[in-house]
């Protein structure tokens, strides 16, 4: 009796442990199910299942966001209610082939697929399904989603791609780009018609074959060092042309793209031919440079007087001891010291003559440029000799205000002297009808504020007048007999060595000219 009793009590005890375990694990099929009905509840794709008939048994609540039905509108509906016409056999048709041979006409992970709405518009999606069998049959499930922003993103990237495509193909520019290491990885048909080259041989450095060979190494090191430093990149080099085999003057520029984190990613870059503009720039600089000689010789015509006073004082003084020493000669006197100082009187005035005519020998020269380090005031004082004569016929009152540590000038001596003569000229002419006041000219060389090297001559003149802004125009002049021609060169021979020239009026009366130039070691090259 005891031992039946135990027995119930055991099977009773086994049946309560049944119990708790179903029910444990009934709570954790529940959790599970509740965990994963959220899950699809809120994905933000469509979730659908299908039976083997195509049969819809399920849509969670993102199916009517996306195909404007509520999900019980879809239950019991064939899957093809969600595709458009032209669709729906193709659907049936496949999926009843892989019903029957387990072969699909389309791959169902990541295809892409267009789909319809409730209101009838298409819209493209990408559709996932997976399937599994309950009960003995299949059901397929899948993950719609709808990538109509995503098309739209890309098309108009597409869009703005080909946009950017046709304006690299049709500027008439020619354009190219390089990867962060420097290879060319792409050029415009521009830069294709012009080398010759075809895309693929541009490629890399294969563009450096239409460079000339005196260039190539100089354009490699360039290139090179930019890509090393990440500044912008400008060199001027010589390009084979396949239109008349000629070589011909150009210039690249390129600028550097960087990410977020200043990282280059890519350059990109122009090639500008421009030797026509080199030769018109040469020959511009030609006229302007027979121009500034022609005005150089009008300049001396209007010092012969003082030319032949500089060159007449010393042949005088070369006479004047030559006939002493023939008198020395004729009276028997051969005082060897008398000789001496006579010769050496006559050897010194000779170097002075020969001075003189070659400093106006180099002025008026036919001579290309030649830019030296120049200490200012030293050709301050050149131009004063030189002009010496016509200050003196004029009573003009000369006062000089040098600043003796002066850095220097990288200027061209004889163009410096032309400005110079240009401007002391005028103001002796500007100051030759003047009778109430003194006539004086001041003369002042000074560093500016810029660090520049600054020439101010002043006169006490008649002043600029009313026309003052037309000065440093070309054939404009207020002389009976002028060209016109002195104010302009001297400024372009000014700002050719980097400099600037402009007027002010003096005060009380008269005008200020003045100039900068670099200081040598900041002057442009």
């Amino acid at each position: 009796m005891a031992n039946r009793m135990k027995s119930s009590i055991n099977k009773i005890d086994g049946s309560v442990a049944d119990i708790t375990d179903r029910k444990q694990e009934e709570s954790e099929l529940r959790y599970s199910e509740e965990r994963h009905r959220l899950v699809v509840e809120t994905a933000t794709d469509a979730v659908i299942s299908i039976d083997d008939s195509g049969a819809i048994l399920f849509a969670n609540h993102a199916a009517m966001r996306i195909f404007g039905y509520d999900p019980t509108e879809l239950i019991g509906k064939p899957l093809t209610i969600l595709m458009p016409e032209y669709m729906r056999k193709l659907h049936e048709n496949g999926f009843g082939r892989y019903l029957a041979t387990g072969q699909r006409h389309i791959n169902w992970q990541g295809t892409e697929l267009t789909a319809l709405r409730k209101n009838g518009q298409e819209f493209p999606v990408e559709i996932s399904f997976g399937e599994l069998i309950r009960g003995g049959h299949k059901v397929f499930t899948g993950f719609i989603r709808d990538t109509s922003e995503r098309k739209q993103a890309e098309n108009k990237l597409r869009a703005s791609e080909r946009t950017l495509r046709e304006l690299t193909e049709t500027i008439p520019q020619m354009l190219w780009s390089a990867a962060a290491d420097g290879a060319i990885d792409y050029c415009n048909q521009r830069v294709l018609d012009y080398t010759g080259l075809s895309a693929e041989q541009v490629q890399g450095a294969g563009w450096m074959k239409t460079v000339h060979q005196d260039d190539v190494d100089k354009m490699a090191r360039a290139w090179s060092a930019t890509v090393s430093s990440g500044q912008p990149f400008q060199h001027e080099f010589r390009c084979l042309r396949a239109e008349d085999r000629t070589y011909r003057w150009c210039i690249s520029r390129a600028l550097p793209l960087r990410d977020e984190s200043g990282r280059i990613i890519k350059w990109f870059g122009t090639v500008v031919d421009l030797h026509d503009w080199k030769e018109a720039q040469q020959a511009l600089q030609m006229t302007q440079a027979e121009l500034a000689r022609v005005s150089r010789l009008t300049t001396m015509g209007e010092l012969a007087a003082s030319i032949a006073h500089e060159v007449n004082q010393p042949l005088t003084a070369v006479t004047n001891n030559g006939s002493a020493c023939l008198r020395l000669l004729a009276n028997h006197n051969l005082d060897p010291e008398v000789l001496r100082r006579a010769l050496e009187e006559i050897v010194a005035d000779g170097t002075r003559a020969s001075a003189v005519i070659a400093r106006i020998r180099a002025f008026i020269k036919k001579a290309p440029a030649e830019r030296t380090e120049l200490d200012i005031n030293e050709v301050i004082q050149e131009v004063l000799t030189l002009a010496g004569h016509e200050l003196h016929k004029n009573q003009i009152l000369v006062e000089c205000q040098f600043t003796r540590t002066l850095p220097l000038v990288r200027a061209d001596r004889v163009q410096l002297q032309q400005v110079l003569l240009n401007l002391i000229i005028n103001g002796i002419e500007a100051m030759i009808g003047v009778a109430v006041r003194p006539r004086a000219l001041s003369l002042e060389s000074r560093v500016d504020e810029s660090g520049n090297v600054l020439v101010a001559i002043r006169d006490s003149g008649t002043g600029l007048g009313p026309e003052a802004d037309r000065l440093f125009t070309t054939f404009f002049t207020t002389k009976a007999h002028g060209m016109g021609m002195g104010l302009a060169i001297s400024r372009s021979l000014i700002e050719g060595q980097g400099g600037r020239l402009w007027a002010t009026a003096n005060s009380p009366n008269g005008a200020v000219f003045w100039f900068t130039l670099p200081a040598a070691g900041e002057n442009p090259s």
